[in-house]
């Protein structure tokens, strides 16, 4: 009888040994950290760690925190186990200011035969808070050198001082050549507004532009990556017939030759020569 509560006692001891409290966390739980993407669990113990498939991804759900407020921020994904750890990865990495929760579910965890029971992890990024107005873009004639933006809701717009900030950039879409064609500098024009001056000449072309987090702040608050994609400029602004063009397409075939708006608007939709100068044409839709 005593060989068999001996057993017993040890066999508790073995689970409490793998329980949730005994694994090693990286970054470590309650942790101030820049960037909030990957989350290392250890059971330095542990000899066999097994996740449930079913639950690798959408399981794992990270929140922010406001108060006993919390919203959904990103589903992560939780790889198999390599040896005695496992890997949470969040499916949208955040750099934005705030208080995280990462809730880990029940049963999804199994540690030599030991199922974890659920158990969160908690996370704070430091910095301004992340504003939630949107901006809209206008250029000069479809130019991308001069960009102007107009930033609602906001009553005060500043540019953001830290050096470590990434100005905006153009990137030139290409395939597997896409590379970056411009970058801009900032200009502040009004309570709402600001000016984005290109750092070289930019042809017509398909491109998209990035505005980095944190490069404008928005009644206090930094504003998140924007962007913004670009076509090949529209034919805009052909309303009567004293507006007249001549269009070629691609292959230099004549299609219109001292056209009106609607000749102009007949077209099928693709790029032509337009007066001289390469053009999207939308047609008739």
């Amino acid at each position: 009888m005593k060989k068999i509560f001996t057993s017993l006692f040890l066999s508790l001891l073995c689970v409490v040994a793998v329980n949730a409290q005994d694994y090693v966390v990286e970054p470590q739980n309650g942790s101030v950290v820049e960037t909030l993407s990957d989350i290392f669990i250890t059971w330095e113990s542990a000899t066999t760690i097994d996740v449930d498939p079913a639950l690798m991804v959408g399981g794992i759900k990270a929140y922010m925190v406001e108060g006993d407020n919390k919203t959904f921020v990103t589903d992560v994904f939780c790889g198999p186990a390599w040896g005695n750890y496992i890997n949470l990865t969040m499916m949208n990495p955040t750099v934005d200011a705030g208080d995280y929760l990462i809730e880990i579910p029940d049963n999804m965890i199994t540690v030599d035969g030991v199922v974890v029971p659920a158990f969160n992890l908690n996370y704070t990024i430091p910095g301004m808070a992340t504003t939630e107005a949107t901006f809209e873009i206008t250029s000069d004639n479809g130019s991308l050198n001069t960009l102007y933006i107009k930033i609602e809701p906001c009553s005060e717009l500043q540019l953001n001082e830290d050096e470590d900030v990434e100005v905006p950039f153009l990137v030139k879409n290409d395939g597997f050549n896409s590379a970056i064609a411009a970058n801009y500098t900032i200009t502040i024009t009004g309570a709402n507004t600001a000016t984005l001056t290109a750092s070289k000449t930019v042809p017509d072309g398909n491109y998209t532009l990035h505005i980095p987090r944190g490069n404008f702040i928005v009644d206090g608050e930094v504003n998140p990556l924007w962007m913004k994609d670009f076509l090949p400029t529209a034919v805009h602004g052909v309303t009567n017939d004293a507006d007249r063009v001549t269009i070629y397409n691609l292959n230099g075939v004549q299609v219109v030759n001292n056209g009106n708006a609607t000749v102009v608007n007949s077209l099928q939709p693709g790029i032509y020569i337009v007066n001289g100068s390469k053009k999207m044409v939308r047609g008739n839709k």
